[in-house]
């Protein structure tokens, strides 16, 4: 008998503080996503910041990482795209590009070390999304932080 977890069991582990407002932000960026048009990500978010008996509400820290990729959305979804050329944005599932999205988040504008959100992004898509999306998004990542060190070489000098 295998002692590996499924996707699903993995999932029922409570999650809490940062970890848990992480998922929350993928939660409302998911949603977000498939409902295109139809509500805008302000406005989603501020109904999941209110407490509803279905779900657990979108406390700072999530309302954080929405809050900072609705502000720099062109900004987050190039730099993804820079460091994913051979998938554009598009291409990828929705979980992914969800994920992706609060992990160059946190990493471009939130100052949150690498390994953390290399940690808490692959335990997420881990979670819900595939084997696969595990090296993808872990390397998209590690990309953008490359990216962003060269970006910010020397600024601090000046």
């Amino acid at each position: 008998m295998s002692t590996e977890e499924t996707p699903q069991q993995r999932q029922r582990k409570g999650r809490k503080g940062r970890s848990l407002q992480r998922q929350r932000a993928l939660d409302v960026l998911y949603e977000a996503d498939l409902r295109h048009e139809e509500i805008g990500l302000a406005e989603l978010l501020e109904i999941r910041s209110e407490l509803s008996p279905a779900q657990q509400p979108i406390k700072e820290y999530g309302q954080q990482i929405v809050c900072t990729y609705c502000e720099w959305a062109d900004d987050v979804d190039s730099m993804i795209e820079a460091a994913s050329p051979q998938w554009a944005l598009a291409r990828m599932s929705v979980v992914d590009r969800s994920l992706l999205r609060i992990g160059a988040t946190e990493l471009m504008f939130m100052d949150v070390p690498i390994a953390i959100v290399i940690k808490e992004i692959t335990s997420l898509v881990r979670d819900f999304s595939t084997d696969k999306a595990v090296g993808f998004t872990m390397g998209v990542l590690n990309r953008i932080a490359e990216i962003r060190a060269t970006e910010t070489a020397g600024r601090s000098a000046e």
